[in-house]
């Protein structure tokens, strides 16, 4: 999966590269601000937190109705969830305003802005693998003690990594299975990842989840195949079993029914 890791710290290619962007982008209006105008400073500062508020709010809107339910999750940033041409509109609100103060800034603004859209670019395609077939494993274990494989099956496929010693799997894992437990067009997998059935039963059972699609990788076959740093991990696998897309870390309910959405209109699937 398209992810990156520093010690203990996991990164989705997106979130990292958005980040290294950003930096870029703060460094060159911080070298500029003292070359230049430092006011290219200050502008730079309002310019990030504007984009990414926009960038935030756009993403609030197109799912507002979700929202509506639940409003503290507009906080919720770290389950992911950004519009980026909400962020391009907010960047663009305060371009103008520097250019209506200071016409003769807008091209060095404009320079900042094009070396951060660059180390995203760069470090996008840096960071991207090419897509993975499903493991060659064939079938992995039910906690009833059937068979099930992973992919390649002719339907898309949700499988997400996760484990009950993980804090964000769990805070994701009800929303999931309420998903899964009502969409019929796509597969979910849920495969624990290094723990024995009796403890994920006994989790399960605690937590009071139904969850028939839970699947035992007690040998983390599936995070080595698709390199998942970290936990919990959600793949999207196309009908003939490619990985089409990732989210590393706690996935929200727009944005996984987003991502979902998506693979189905790749692999030409109508509501």
């Amino acid at each position: 999966m398209n992810a990156v890791s520093f010690g203990p710290f996991a990164f989705d290619a997106e979130r990292f590269a958005a980040i290294v962007g950003m930096v870029v982008f703060l460094a060159a209006a911080s070298v500029l601000a003292h070359r230049v105008d430092d006011r290219l400073g200050r502008w730079s500062s309002w310019t990030a937190l504007v984009g990414l508020a926009a960038a935030r709010l756009g993403h609030v809107l197109q799912h507002a109705g979700s929202f509506a339910s639940e409003p503290w999750r507009i906080l919720a940033v770290w389950q992911g969830g950004f519009s980026w041409s909400g962020g391009a509109a907010g960047v663009a609100v305060v371009l103008v305003l520097l250019f209506l103060k200071s016409r003769k800034l807008v091209g060095w603004a404009v320079a900042s802005l094009a070396a951060g859209m660059v180390a995203t670019a760069a470090t996008l395609a840096l960071t991207y693998s090419d897509p993975q077939l499903a493991p060659v494993t064939s079938s992995f274990r039910t906690l009833d003690g059937a068979e099930r494989g992973i992919g390649a099956n002719g339907r898309p496929t949700v499988l997400n990594l996760w484990a009950t010693w993980c804090p964000p799997c769990r805070r994701e894992l009800p929303m999931m299975a309420e998903l899964a437990a009502n969409m019929a067009d796509v597969d979910f997998v849920f495969a624990n990842q290094g723990e024995q059935a009796a403890k994920i039963a006994d989790y399960l059972r605690s937590a009071n989840l139904d969850l028939p699609q839970a699947v035992l990788d007690p040998q983390l076959l599936l995070s080595r195949h698709y390199s998942a740093v970290g936990l919990p991990a959600t793949l999207f696998l196309a009908a003939d079993g490619t990985l089409a897309g990732s989210h590393l870390g706690e996935i929200s309910r727009e944005v996984l029914a987003q991502k979902i959405q998506e693979l189905k209109s790749e692999e030409g699937i109508s509501e």
